[in-house]
């Protein structure tokens, strides 16, 4: 496995000699389309209703995977490509353990928790996060801070994580949680909201 793991890295893993096009578009892929998420939940807490709850509840998804990411990280670390000198490193990380990718993880999970809702909006959100994992996963190999078993893992955690999800446990913490925001959403927006420049 571990050979198989450095051919497919090393696979993908860019050239010392990459353009300058190539480097902008995968730091690009990297490091910035994962903002694609706060943006969304960001636009379904201000939709209201249903969509409020599923934003709440895809944090919260995250909020778990990266727990888990966490203690895997403590209990078996896994050094980085760079870390071992091999491939190319293109992007600036520092030497924390590589499994499982927590970018990985993040796009994923919020990927399949939105996909589980019964609202229209957030499945449509998950299934364009599910989408744009695979760019950044593949970013993050190219540019050489982890290895493809890394992307696996990360899928792997998510799965499992957006499975506790769907839970009634999981989905009653995250119906008190988003009430609980919700009240202090109120309070502290209450001027834009009373003249309906925002949702109550």
């Amino acid at each position: 496995m571990d050979s198989l793991n450095r051919a497919l890295f090393l696979a993908i893993n860019a050239s010392p000699n990459v353009s300058e096009g190539e480097l902008a578009v995968a730091v690009f892929l990297a490091k910035y389309l994962i903002l694609l998420l706060p943006v969304g939940l960001v636009t379904l807490w201000l939709a209201g209703g249903r969509d409020r709850e599923s934003a709440v509840h895809s944090l919260l998804g995250v909020g778990l995977v990266l727990l888990v990411n966490g203690l895997i990280g403590l209990a078996w670390f896994e050094p980085r490509p760079f870390a071992v000198g091999v491939g190319t490193q293109l992007l600036a990380h520092a030497p924390t353990s590589a499994f499982p990718s927590n970018h990985a993880s993040i796009m994923f999970t919020s990927a399949f928790v939105l996909m589980g809702t019964a609202a229209r909006t957030p499945r449509l959100l998950g299934r364009l996060l599910l989408i744009c994992a695979l760019p950044v996963c593949w970013a993050r190999i190219y540019l050489g801070v982890h290895w493809p078993l890394d992307m696996l893992g990360a899928l792997a955690v998510s799965m499992v994580v957006a499975l506790v999800m769907r839970t009634a446990g999981a989905r009653e913490t995250s119906r008190i949680v988003a009430a609980i925001l919700e009240g202090v959403y109120r309070r502290l927006m209450a001027w834009p909201i009373a003249r309906g420049w925002l949702r109550r």
